[in-house]
């Protein structure tokens, strides 16, 4: 039986002024899951509601890569980081594959 792939959206609020400290702490994880994390099929991050908000869409390959990468060393020492820098805890949403009426389409740019 094979496992299903795993979505992941987290909405962070940083505190005033702490936008640009957050981006960078959030750049730093993305380069150890990149380097590291052979099964984290999607992982970025960009702001919304005027820079109030910070959004990250992740995508796993199964609940055992979502699982590695919340114990993951880089992702403990990022959430140590990010809870003095949030003005509240980031809203977590999880789901499984995609809808089978949607369309993916992946053209991203660096």
């Amino acid at each position: 039986m094979r496992s299903e792939e795993v979505n992941v959206v987290a909405i962070m609020y940083p505190k005033p002024g702490k936008h640009d400290e957050l981006s960078y702490h959030l750049s730093e994880l993305t380069r150890h899951v990149r380097a590291s994390e052979p099964d984290t099929l999607v992982y970025y991050a960009f702001s919304i509601n005027g820079g109030n908000e910070i959004m990250v869409v992740e995508r796993y390959r199964d609940q055992d890569a979502l699982q590695l990468h919340l114990l993951s060393p880089h992702f403990q020492e990022f959430g140590g980081k990010a809870a003095v820098l949030m003005e509240r805890p980031y809203d977590v949403k999880v789901g499984h594959g995609i809808l089978r009426q949607s369309v993916g389409v992946s053209r991203v740019r660096y």
